[in-house]
């Protein structure tokens, strides 16, 4: 007998329908061939499939796709997250990533694998419906770059860097729609997860034309294709095509002002943004994200993504980043709050995606790589004069030290955003804590700071070891997202 991916993908993954774009009305019992009838459909079921992957709740530590991009920070570096709040502590510890029962690891692979497949569902039929060929040929091609940007994902997460080993055992990769009856697959090697994401979003930067989202920037459109073939590049040390389409996907951008940047990283409108996930007061899950990144607002419930003490040391005086720091002196005394996200006033917060500072740092890493080290100084410039940072001479610098420059310049400008991981594995880096000497006294602008009389001590890491009691170090499994026993129970192939 077969064995199921899914008991519940008897039915079309419950399609979700939409009356206008973003608009919620979902059901769990659509029939396939009404949902597939003409383009128009098709569209509602990828506008349906993008809202089901960001706003779909499984627990308060799971509002849909941002807890994989919250994970991926509180595993990394500069996160220390706050003791004895909710939400992330065991991401942070190493251990609710590497288990195979937690809520965390099966809402990730649920929501992948939904989507994936209702991408299938619309790339094998898109042809065959009523519909005008340039829709048609822009839904498919959205489908295709939704599904490739799901298996770049699943190849940054779940195995190791592609330098390391790209044979290594990685996730099942489907391409057809599923029923009760479909067989699971083994996991394909990284390489060939790699090359899926490749292979789909190559097709859908051809084929999606000159499509214009008319400031939707939920929607994906040719910069965001584009954006998402220089991080695949970025991932597989391909350089030249790195940089090729980083360049393409971000040139029609502009800078931010220097002062937007202390505005709260909330706002869809922001000129640096290329992709984002807009909210609102009736659909907001995704927001939930910024009660553990906002970190100094009264309105945020967990405010536990802090900064550690030393990450501050990275940054100049000058640079408008900077004035994100201050010390918590009310709520948790002796934590330094990194202020970079704002819930708005109505308690809701649009989700960054893609910026235009992500492109321009891939081009400098990808520059560096190929040795062409003044362009790549050029481009980590261009950000530095875009953040008012200051601009030190880089020329004697040689290639590694010149790229270790540009990795931290990753860390300062993309803190929070969902990178953290997926660059200590693709570089076969260990994470970086280091914790601050018990009873080190806060001090600021010379003096001892005192809270009720008391003396205040700064807070920095609290996890500094692997749960084995091994220190950090490269390409360790703990890194890496488990499969869920759920899934392994029902597929015998993997």
């Amino acid at each position: 007998m077969k064995k199921i991916i899914y008991s519940f993908w008897a039915l079309l993954l419950g399609v979700t329908l939409y009356s206008c774009d973003m608009d919620i009305d979902p059901t769990n019992s659509v029939n396939s061939e009404l949902v597939f009838e003409n383009a128009d459909n098709a569209d509602k079921v990828l506008n349906g499939t993008w809202s089901y992957l960001f706003d779909t709740y499984f627990t308060y530590q799971n509002p849909g796709w941002t807890s994989v991009l919250l994970a991926s920070d509180a595993m990394g570096s500069d996160i220390a997250i706050q003791p004895g709040k909710y939400g992330y502590i065991g991401h942070y510890e190493f251990s609710t990533m590497s288990s195979t029962s937690t809520t965390s690891v099966t809402a990730a692979w649920t929501l992948a694998y939904k989507t994936i497949d209702n991408m299938n569902n619309i790339i094998a039929r898109i042809d065959g419906v009523e519909g005008k060929p340039e829709t048609k040929a822009r839904v498919k091609a959205q489908a295709l770059a939704l599904r490739g940007y799901i298996y770049l994902n699943m190849a940054s997460f779940y195995a190791l860097s592609y330098e390391k080993d790209p044979a290594a055992l990685c996730v099942p990769i489907y391409t057809e729609p599923s029923s009760i009856l479909t067989e699971g697959k083994p996991k394909s090697q990284l390489k060939d997860v790699f090359k899926r994401a490749e292979d789909d979003l190559t097709e859908a930067y051809k084929t999606i034309g000159d499509y214009n989202r008319s400031g939707l920037k939920y929607k994906i459109d040719k910069n965001v294709i584009a954006g998402l073939l220089a991080r695949l590049y970025l991932q597989t040390s391909n350089w030249a095509e790195a940089q090729s389409y980083a360049e393409k996907a971000q040139s029609s951008y502009s800078w931010m002002a220097t002062a937007s940047y202390l505005q709260g990283f909330n706002d869809l409108g922001n000129a640096e943004w290329i992709w984002g996930h807009g909210q609102t007061t009736e659909q907001n899950t995704a927001s939930y994200s910024f009660q553990y990144k906002d970190v100094s607002s009264k309105s945020s419930g967990y405010y536990s993504f802090l900064a550690d003490p030393y990450f501050k040391d990275f940054f100049d005086q000058n640079d408008i980043r900077y004035q994100l720091f201050e010390w918590d002196l009310s709520r948790y005394k002796g934590a330094l709050m990194y202020k970079k996200f704002l819930l708005r006033s109505d308690e809701t917060a649009d989700i960054v995606l893609m910026r235009k500072a992500e492109m321009v740092l891939i081009e400098a890493e990808a520059y560096a790589e190929q040795d062409k080290l003044p362009l790549a100084i050029a481009k980590l410039n261009e950000l530095r004069s875009a953040r008012n940072a200051d601009k030190p001479n880089l020329s004697g610098l040689n290639k590694k030290d010149l790229i270790e420059v540009i990795l931290i310049e990753r860390r300062k400008e993309l803190f929070g955003e969902g990178f953290s991981l997926s660059d200590i594995i693709r570089r076969q880096k260990a994470v970086e804590r280091k914790a601050v000497p018990n009873n080190t006294a806060l001090v600021i602008d010379g003096k001892p700071v005192e809270v009720g009389g008391e003396a205040v001590y700064i807070k920095g890491h609290t996890i500094t070891k692997f749960p084995s009691g091994d220190a950090f170090a490269p390409n360790s499994t703990y890194y890496l997202f488990a499969i869920p026993a759920s899934e392994t129970t029902n597929n015998p192939n993997l």
